[in-house]
């Protein structure tokens, strides 16, 4: 899985990062997306709208996770 590790320092890096998220988000999830992109399109100022974009990020990375780990303790027999 990628990692957000290391692209503070590699500008570029966390730009494919990011950009390599969105297309997975909206692969994986075509209907959260067009809702989030509705919502995004709704705010009136760039940064809130930015700031929203990071909030589902963080969010939906943390569950992603989350998940994986849930599925590794499943997997090694600790849940």
């Amino acid at each position: 899985m990628e990692s957000i590790h290391g692209t503070e320092e590699d500008k570029d890096k966390g730009i494919k990062y990011i950009e390599s998220f969105w297309t997975r988000f909206k692969k994986d999830q075509p209907y959260l997306s067009k809702l989030v992109l509705r919502e995004m399109m709704s705010f009136k100022s760039d940064k809130v709208a930015a700031a929203f974009a990071h909030g589902v990020w963080v969010t939906y990375a943390a569950l992603q996770s989350q998940e994986e780990a849930d599925d590794m303790n499943e997997n090694w027999g600790l849940k």
